[in-house]
């Protein structure tokens, strides 16, 4: 060890101080963490990069203070770093190596176009058009000869049927390309094979998929949908 100061006494208690205050900085840092986790008050890619930066900041303090390399040799630190970039550079290689590129093979978005008729069933939840205005089931019912208000619920908007079907993907994201339009979904499947579904929100005008970016991502790479 080097740069003990004339009193080990004064310098170990400095030393003690220096470890309790970074302990506190870090269980602060870690709450922050939490907050921002469960709040979501920011988008995913700035949440991924508040993070990572406070776990850069963490790793920091707990490599230079905690594990003494502040007070060691530089050789010290300087064959931990070696030893650190071989170890990152190893796992991301195997990560590339063994990771597929997502497949995106349909993504389709389409405004409801199904219009009410009579004696029909409709279930809870179906969505469909009756003179010029869109209209969401409040139960499941058989309809009769005239259109009943009481048991559909008028929607502001468009709806659209939003579905994908992906090869392989961990998660899918889809949002919009206008700010007039807004819209955001993720979908992260159970199982990442030939992933498929479909949501059917309300949308603030008539669009197409050309309106929407969809992004499919895996371990360590990404596909995003053209134009």
């Amino acid at each position: 060890m080097s740069g003990h100061g004339e009193d080990p006494v004064e310098e170990e208690s400095k030393r003690f101080f220096t470890f309790f205050n970074l302990s506190m900085a870090l269980v602060a840092i870690t709450g922050i963490e939490i907050v921002i986790i469960y709040v979501q008050s920011f988008e995913s890619a700035s949440i991924i990069g508040i993070l990572f930066t406070t776990s850069i900041i963490k790793f920091f303090g707990v490599v230079y203070w905690f594990m003494h390399l502040k007070w060691d040799k530089l050789l010290n630190t300087i064959l931990f770093l070696m030893g650190l970039v071989i170890a990152l550079g190893t796992y991301f290689a195997v990560i590339y190596m063994a990771d597929d590129t997502p497949i995106i093979e349909n993504f389709e978005v389409a405004a409801v176009e199904n219009a009410w008729e009579a004696n029909t069933d409709y279930t809870i939840g179906t969505y469909l058009k009756h003179e010029d205005a869109f209209y969401k089931a409040g139960d499941t019912h058989t309809s009769k000869e005239v259109f009943n208000t009481e048991k559909w619920e008028k929607v502001e908007g468009i709806p659209h049927r939003i579905s994908w079907k992906i090869e392989k993907a961990d998660m899918i994201e889809i949002n919009s390309r206008t700010p007039d339009n807004p819209f955001y979904h993720r979908h992260q499947p159970e199982e990442p094979d030939n992933v498929e579904g479909s949501v059917v929100r309300i949308l603030a005008k008539v669009s197409t998929k050309a309106d929407f970016c969809l992004k499919a991502r895996s371990e360590a790479n990404w596909t995003e949908s053209s134009e």
